[in-house]
């Protein structure tokens, strides 16, 4: 089922994606040259397709079917050696007498595939973006469809790498560095990332039937499953996310090695996000019990002194390093 499109057109697309987003991590992009700029466009337009998907309200038995067909689109065409402009896409999306749902799927995942593959493919093949690392993006929201519980750590690690990690690894691509690739320093940030969202988000993820944190641990401080999804912010409970605050900021120190490999065009943009993050486990770490009452955010002026200090290269420059743990390997239970 083929398709043509414009690769100057889907970039158009896939800007259009990522601004409507509204997202901090767009104007994070504002950091990057153009072209790296718009290659973070299409990397992101692409991932917010997959999280779409995961997300909407269909039952999960079409969510699962739709994010396969996905899959298989972007193997297709980031694999595949034929001109950007051609768009390959398999059959079975919309089968003999299908319609648009009420979500809009899977009519508009036909057409957000055919915009925003040419912009992929081509960014892909310009920084050398290891197909794998777009395929495990979609793992990770595929893997959301079957695992509302996690028994181990190394479990929600997995989770982690392929949801977030698996991210970062393609975003280091984009914005250069120094060989060898920092995989395992990626890794380990990217994981931290996922830590935080999952510590922000326990009550959202409590409402929909989803527990992130592991058995392993939570069993360790006396609560069960159903403290975890009606969470209270009793000393237990505080205690369990002091613990996952201490881990993730190991694992944020093994990360912001990541800046020694980094090319001047990107240091910018990991230091934004490293710090943004951070501050949000801060947060956290200062009031444990808080997720459980609101979504833990930074306030308007934290955010822009962020970007303040990072769209000036002046005051970029006289950013503090962040201190370094090393023994990351400990951290990530290994």
């Amino acid at each position: 089922m083929p398709a043509e499109i414009s690769v100057s057109t889907s970039y158009r697309h896939v800007r259009r994606i990522s601004r409507r987003s509204g997202s901090n991590f767009y104007r994070s992009f504002w950091l990057l040259p153009r072209p790296k700029r718009e290659a973070m466009c299409a990397l992101y337009a692409f991932a917010r397709t997959t999280d779409d998907l995961g997300d909407c309200v269909e039952p999960a038995a079409l969510r699962t079917r739709w994010l396969d067909w996905w899959r298989q689109a972007a193997a297709l065409n980031l694999i595949g050696d034929g001109p950007l402009e051609h768009v390959v896409l398999p059959d079975g999306l919309l089968p003999s007498g299908s319609s648009r749902t009420t979500s809009g799927w899977p009519i508009d995942l036909y057409r957000r595939a055919t915009e925003i593959l040419p912009a992929l493919r081509d960014t892909s093949r310009r920084y050398d973006i290891p197909t794998r690392y777009m395929l495990e993006i979609v793992d990770g929201v595929l893997a959301d469809q079957q695992k509302t519980r996690f028994d181990t750590y190394e479990q929600v690690e997995h989770y982690c790498y392929l949801v977030a990690s698996a991210v970062g690894l393609a975003c280091l691509h984009i914005w250069g560095f120094e060989e060898p690739l920092p995989e395992s320093a990626a890794i380990d940030c990217g994981i931290a990332f996922q830590l935080t969202n999952i510590l922000r988000d326990v009550a959202e993820d409590a409402e929909r039937g989803r527990i992130y944190l592991p058995r392993q641990h939570y069993e360790k401080h006396g609560l069960g499953e159903d403290d975890l999804l009606a969470p209270r912010g009793d000393d237990r409970f505080c205690c369990l996310v002091l613990d996952e605050v201490e881990r993730a900021r190991k694992l944020f120190d093994s990360g912001w090695q990541v800046w020694d490999s980094l090319d001047g065009d990107g240091r910018p943009m990991f230091s934004m996000m490293w710090r943004t993050y951070r501050k949000l486990l801060d947060r956290i770490a200062a009031n444990p019990g808080s997720v459980i009452e609101r979504r833990v955010r930074l306030s308007t002026g934290e955010q822009l002194g962020l970007v303040s200090r990072h769209f000036f290269p002046p005051m970029f420059r006289r950013l503090p390093v962040p201190p370094i743990e090393m023994g990351h390997r400990d951290a990530r239970g290994r």
